[in-house]
């Protein structure tokens, strides 16, 4: 045991001396991997943040929104899943509103009237009048201004009616869209017309959209009610554009692959012929070891650590200039302040650039494995 640890340290101080004796050697590794490790770093970084950039937007867009307009005969009651069953089968935000009527506004523009379903007066009176008075919602561009307002039926004629405005980013604002008047269900059944078919629309809002395979599942599940309950309607979605977008990035996946063989031939070339280049100068001394009983796996373990330390190092220094840096390269390619990167969501990058130099580190090693299994007498003599 006491062999082996001076045989470390020695190693250790013939590792620095070699170092100090020849500055150029590590200085070439650190630098290339660092230039190299930060190119990789923006070019997978700019890629991880296109993607977000396009995400989001497809989201702001209703990219992350399933609607289905669901008809039934008169008489037909359609049993829908409550937004638990909704939120506990598809992991879904879920609105669903069945069409009353129509009622005119003062300026003569007409206005959808809306109900819900009883089981739903938990999620819906918040966004109504005190009392479940009937209330217009609509965006603040509307130009309806906030609080009671007249309107009128064809049946009930003229009464009042509370106006409320909400965000357009609020969900029950992607159904309605540009105004609706939503009544309580005892209101609705006085303002139905008799023997009229029933309209349901629904919406349900994935809350974590990782591709198109998402939206597809909840189209699949809203396709079967229709069919199983034998009435007839549509479904849609953004699944498909979502789809050209995965086919995108999938091709992206394949440039980022062979960027990163690219830093293996580059790096591993260097460090395989510094390496090589290192032990060739030591190569007498480093016999004379083994001749004296020392394992020909230290030597090459001793190279595997220099490189790694010296590897680790760089990449450790060009991310954390990348993290620091990465508000300006935002600037410059993407022209906005809004995005910036966390260290979770670049992992996979990072890892994949991890690994990459990890394949380099391991190549390196191989001259030195040839090299250290050498006979002793043909050096030597």
């Amino acid at each position: 045991m006491k062999s082996l640890i001076l045989t470390i340290l020695y190693l250790a101080k013939d590792t620095v001396n070699r170092w100090l004796s020849r500055v150029s050697s590590p200085l070439a590794r650190v630098l290339v991997v660092f230039f190299l490790s930060l190119c990789a770093l923006c070019f997978l970084g700019s890629y991880v943040i296109s993607a977000k950039i396009i995400r989001d937007r497809i989201v702001r867009e209703g990219g992350d929104l399933v609607h289905a307009n669901i008809f039934a005969e008169a008489g037909k009651v359609l049993a829908l899943p409550t937004a638990q069953e909704f939120e506990r089968l598809l992991d879904v935000d879920s609105v669903v509103l069945e069409t009353v009527g129509v009622v005119n506004l003062a300026d003569r523009r007409s206005v959808p009237v809306y109900t819900f379903d009883f089981r739903r007066s938990a999620q819906m009176m918040p966004y109504m009048a005190p009392c479940g008075t009937p209330t217009l919602l609509c965006p603040p561009t509307a130009g309806l201004p906030p609080g009671p307002t007249d309107v009128s039926h064809p049946r009930f004629g003229s009464f009042t009616v509370m106006v409320r405005h909400l965000p357009e980013q609020e969900p029950i604002m992607r159904l309605v869209q540009h105004g609706a008047l939503i009544v309580h269900p005892e209101t609705a059944a006085q303002m139905r017309r008799e023997g009229s078919n029933s309209t349901q629309h629904v919406m349900l809002r994935l809350r974590r959209l990782e591709s198109s395979a998402d939206l597809l599942g909840a189209e699949d599940y809203l396709r079967r009610y229709i069919r199983l309950e034998g009435v007839s309607g549509n479904v849609g979605s953004a699944a498909r554009l979502l789809e050209e977008m995965d086919v995108v990035l999938g091709n992206q996946t394949q440039c980022r692959a062979t960027f990163c063989l690219g830093i293996v031939a580059i790096v591993g070339i260097l460090l395989t012929a510094l390496a090589g280049m290192e032990y060739r100068q030591n190569e007498y001394i480093y016999t004379l070891m083994k001749s004296f009983g020392i394992h020909p796996g230290l030597l090459v373990v001793s190279f595997l650590v220099e490189n790694a330390v010296l590897v680790g190092l760089s990449f450790a220094a060009a991310l954390q200039v990348f993290m620091s840096c990465q508000a300006i390269i935002v600037r410059q390619f993407f022209h906005t302040d809004e995005y910036s990167l966390t260290l979770q969501e670049i992992m996979p990058e990072i890892r994949l650039i991890a690994a990459a130099l990890g394949v380099c580190i391991a190549f390196s090693a191989l001259p030195i494995i040839v090299a250290a299994h050498r006979e002793i007498g043909r050096v030597l003599k």
